[in-house]
Parts: structure tokens; C-alpha cells; sequence
């Protein structure tokens, strides 16, 4: 598997993973163009949903000429890869912690932000003839043991500042919904909805392209230098020219792509199983709705929904490096914490898990994403920490409006650049060290 700490770039004419996204779903995809134009206003790296919301609003309001290039097909990366869980915020900080660095004025200005995501994925979703597959009944955030139940219960106190409607769940009313041994207490967040992440990445292509966007595949960057004030990429399919390049290419983004983003993010594989359909007894048994999506608290957490088929997905972090990814055991490991949450599964046949996938996340340093400009001509976006699904939506509006010289909200995702790593050439190691205190604490 592609790994962005190992390979210069992804190879051409990748076939999609076989998700049970990519299975299971019939989408109508944009014509892409066989020949890379010379020139453009902005080229965008990255087919996938930063890449295309910044693309769309490059060509809509501002009227630019715009060329995205994928270095496989359009959503080839996380974009097409993910649990689809459309929820409020991104990175790892919840609004305790924005309340701690920024105030209550500060964090609501955050929680505006996550607003403005909302709308615009609704209006995505609207723009789609499946609506998205959407399953709207909010989302839980679990106890996973009796330990973890004071600091989320703090947490809510906090939340319920800035999400009223949210709920707290007791023993007995989470035992209600989610039949585990690991549901001790719970939020619910009724804002949140799961979605059909192919269906999001085909309905922005179509958007972008009517726009008059210029789709290019297959065509991974494999040089970069810059003549007077215009970018020069080496694609393979030819060569472009453009005095801005935007990078939307996330945790799919060669280590050494450009300078000015070397060592600034890691990127982590996070991998998902779906198993076959339950049975009406084993669904009962679980206590889950296909309306609602579900995450732990661990700090190496799961996540899980009912599909509307019936199957159960359930996702968590996998291999640390792209040549383990596809190893039987990381399948084996979601399997058994599958089973551990949902004891009444344990007896599911002896191949119960159909799909099994990973895909890369970028994580930040610090936890939060940054929208910013790491060098003349040059913007990017990453670090969403897996939780991008509906603030890409936004932050493809705001890098657009950054290469065109607006001025963004005075908040700390535009603010400044990502931290670099330190040691940036030790950073699976870290997280080796990180992954197996993360286990230790959690059981």
C-alpha cells in the first residue's frame, strides 16, 4: 500500500480499494480529461473533498481557471475511505479546551465555524439524488468503562454552552440503545448524520465540473520547481504551469512533495471492517439503529454504525506502516474488539467480515488542523486528526478564500502553519511508543 513517509508519490492507475463504499454504490462521476492543460490560474492537488470544495469555490466566485489533479482517480484517497460520520468539530480539541485557550466568545466562534460546514454539506447533500444515503439520528459518544464516565460527564457540562440540544444518557438509557458490556454512559449529539462517502465525492466532482473545473487523473506530481513567479508541476501526464498551487491532498501527501510542509504532519492509517448482514436476532441483540453513529472514548477509539443493509461497520486505528496494512491480524484485531463491544456477536460465522480497508489520516502535532500558506503562491490544508468528513467542506471555501487574498476568521486553524514534528524522521516510532501506552491505559 501507498505510504506517504516511504513513496515519492502514488503510482498512476490505482484501483479504487475495495471498500464496501466502492462495492455497493452506483455513482455518476464526471468525464476527467485525458491531456494536462499547460497552464491554469490555480492547480489543485487532490481530487478529494478539500481539493473539490476549494476547486468549486475558486471556479464559482472567483471565476478562476482551475485544474484539479489526482494522482489516482477522483476520491481515491480518504475521501472515499472513510465511516462516513458527518459530526460538528475536526482535530482532537472539544470546547473545553478551544473555552481554555480562546474564552466563551472565542469558542463560540468556533462552534459557528462548525455551522458553516453543516450548511455547506447540506448543500452538497441536496445537490445529490441519493441525498447522500444520509441516516440523520445524531451520533453517541460511549463511556467505554465506569472510569471514563466523570470526565465525559464534565465535558457535557461544558458542551451543553454551545450544543444545547445535546443529551445525556445514563447506564440505563445508553443500555437502551447500545446493547455492550462498554456502554456505561453517553452524549448524543443529534446534529450529526451518517452519510455515503462516495456519493459526497461524486456529487462535489460533478459540482466542480460544472463549474468549469478542469479534472485531470492519474497524474501524481513527481517534480516541482518554480520559473520566475509560476509553479511548474511534473505530472505524469505533462506538464502545468500556475502561479498558485492549493495542496488538498491531506494525509495521502508525499512526505517530500514540497518543502514547505516537510514534517508537519503524520500521516496515520486508520482501518475499517463490514462484516456480513446480522440477522434480525443478532441486530436486536446489539440494540442499534441504522439511524445513529457511535464512537468510544478511548484514546485509540473505535467507531461503529449500522448500515442500512444491515451490516455492522466498525472501524479503529490499523498498521503503522503502509506494508503491514493489509495484514490478516489488524482484520482479526477489528474483528475481536467488534466482538468484545457486542458479546451476542461472537458467534458470527466463521468468515463474517466481507470488506476490510485502511486509508490515511493526517495528524497534527497539536491536534488541530491548519488552513494556511506555507510558501508564496502555495496554500494547503491538513491535519482534520479523522475527523474532516464535514469540516473539508468548509475549509476547501477557506482555502480558496485565502489564495485569493480575503481575509479568513481571526481563529486558530488560519492563523498560522502547522508545527513541525520534531525529529520528524522518528515519527513512527513516536507513535509506535504512543500506541502502546494508548492500549496499556485503555485495558
Amino acid at each position: 500500500m501507498y505510504d506517504p513517509l516511504v513513496n515519492n508519490y502514488p503510482g498512476p492507475a490505482q484501483p479504487h480499494v475495495r471498500s464496501y463504499w466502492q462495492a455497493t454504490t452506483s455513482v455518476d462521476l464526471p468525464a476527467t480529461q485525458k491531456y494536462l492543460p499547460e497552464h491554469a490560474d490555480i492547480v489543485v492537488i487532490g481530487a478529494g473533498y478539500t481539493g473539490l470544495n476549494a476547486a468549486l469555490e475558486l471556479a464559482q466566485r472567483f471565476q478562476q481557471q482551475v485544474v484539479v489533479i489526482d494522482a489516482n482517480q477522483i476520491g481515491w484517497g480518504c475521501s472515499t475511505r472513510n465511516a462516513g460520520f458527518a459530526m460538528p468539530g475536526t482535530g482532537r480539541l472539544g470546547y473545553g479546551d478551544w473555552e481554555k485557550r480562546l474564552g466563551v466568545d472565542g469558542t463560540r466562534a468556533i462552534k459557528a465555524e462548525y455551522d458553516h460546514a453543516f450548511e455547506r454539506l447540506e448543500r452538497h447533500l441536496q445537490a445529490c439524488p441519493q441525498r447522500l444515503q444520509a441516516q440523520r439520528g445524531g451520533y453517541l459518544k460511549i463511556a467505554h468503562r465506569p472510569q471514563a464516565i466523570d470526565a465525559l460527564k464534565a465535558s457535557y457540562a461544558i458542551l451543553k454552552r454551545y450544543e444545547p440540544g445535546t443529551r445525556w444518557l445514563d447506564a440505563d438509557a445508553i443500555q437502551k440503545r447500545v446493547h455492550s458490556p462498554q456502554a456505561h454512559a453517553a452524549i448524543h449529539y443529534p446534529q450529526s448524520f451518517g452519510i455515503n462517502p462516495v456519493l459526497l465525492a461524486a456529487s462535489l466532482a460533478r459540482q466542480a465540473q460544472q463549474a468549469g473545473v478542469t479534472l485531470v487523473e492519474d497524474a501524481p506530481v513527481q517534480r516541482w520547481d518554480k520559473v520566475a513567479q509560476q509553479h511548474r508541476l511534473h505530472t505524469a501526464k505533462g506538464r502545468i504551469c500556475a502561479p498558485k498551487v492549493v495542496i488538498a491532498s491531506n494525509g495521502y501527501t508525499p512526505n517530500h512533495l514540497h518543502p514547505g510542509i516537510h514534517g508537519r504532519s503524520l500521516p496515520v492509517l486508520s482501518s475499517v471492517i463490514v462484516t456480513r448482514p446480522l440477522t434480525a436476532d443478532e441486530k436486536a441483540a446489539t440494540g442499534l439503529h441504522s439511524t445513529e453513529l457511535v464512537m468510544d472514548t478511548r484514546t485509540l477509539k473505535y467507531y461503529y454504525r449500522l448500515l442500512p443493509d444491515g451490516r455492522l461497520l466498525f472501524g479503529g486505528r490499523g498498521a503503522i506502516r503502509g506494508k503491514d496494512a493489509q495484514h490478516p491480524r489488524y482484520a482479526k484485531h477489528l474483528l475481536a474488539a467488534l466482538q468484545g463491544t457486542f458479546p451476542a456477536l461472537r458467534q458470527l460465522s466463521s468468515e463474517p467480515v466481507e470488506y476490510y480497508w485502511s486509508g490515511w489520516i493526517s495528524v497534527a502535532l497539536d491536534n488541530y488542523p491548519r488552513i494556511y500558506s506555507p510558501d508564496d503562491g502555495i496554500y494547503t490544508a491538513m491535519g482534520y486528526c479523522g475527523a474532516g468528513v464535514t469540516f473539508t467542506q468548509l475549509a476547501g471555501q477557506r482555502l480558496a478564500e485565502l489564495a485569493m487574498g480575503e481575509q479568513l476568521p481571526a481563529l486558530p486553524f488560519y492563523q498560522g502553519p502547522l508545527p513541525r514534528f520534531p525529529l520528524p524522521h522518528l515519527r513512527r516510532v513516536g507513535q509506535w511508543a504512543f500506541y502502546q501506552l494508548a492500549r496499556w491505559r485503555t485495558f
